[in-house]
């Protein structure tokens, strides 16, 4: 099983949202409202967008780097707990066996500063992040390094992902997909995952019907 960490394994979309604002705030950008939904997407994409978009100067990467120090640091000030069922699912794939892993677009030290704080890393064999590999969700390049990581098949494997751009990339690399509807994470059309959730106890039940 891989998931992915925004909006997963924690609701951290709105700590996402606050750390753009205070950043919009901080470099004077009003009128954001219209942008993309940052949701799923490259984090540094986002920011060329804005670049672009009020003709600022400088590097995209520098302002995503910005960004994930933010979200690194509000996330252990605001003390997120992991995302609702999560350890239960975690504690019944170790039982049986089922290798784990996270596939996420974020930067290395935020996925392990959000491990970290939730003392989560004991429960994967393996940990892809967004700054590892050459293209980000929606390309396929994290879930391969997945599950190049533990060694796992594709078509013996499922992702747990909560945006449309999530679904497509594991998609892309061979694997079935869980879509979780998260609140937090805004609308997203999961209407392309092979299953929908509510709650991440339902995937328990979905593999045990499935034989999976």
């Amino acid at each position: 099983m891989i998931f992915d960490m925004d909006g997963v394994i924690l609701d951290s979309e709105p700590i996402h949202e606050l750390a753009r604002e205070q950043m919009f705030e901080k470099y004077g950008i009003a009128g954001a409202q219209d942008l993309p939904n940052p949701v799923g997407r490259s984090t540094c994409g986002f920011w060329q967008l804005v670049l672009e978009k009020y003709g600022m100067e400088g590097d995209p990467r520098v302002f995503e780097r910005e960004h994930y120090e933010l979200v690194s640091k509000l996330v252990v000030e605001k003390k997120l707990p992991p995302s609702q069922g999560l350890l239960p699912l975690l504690d019944w794939a170790r039982e049986r066996g089922i290798k784990r892993a996270i596939a996420s677009s974020s930067t290395r030290k935020l996925v392990y500063t959000v491990l970290e704080h939730l003392n989560l890393a004991a429960y994967f064999d393996g940990v892809a992040c967004g700054d590892e590999v050459e293209n980000k969700k929606p390309a396929p390049d994290v879930y391969l390094r997945a599950l190049s990581l533990v060694g796992a098949d594709a078509a013996h494997a499922a992702a747990v992902e909560d945006s449309s751009s999530g679904i497509e990339a594991a998609h892309a690399a061979g694997l079935r997909c869980f879509g979780y509807h998260n609140l937090t994470s805004g609308i997203q059309d999961l209407s392309k995952a092979d299953w929908q959730v509510e709650h991440l106890k339902e995937i328990q039940e979905l593999l045990l019907q499935e034989h999976i």
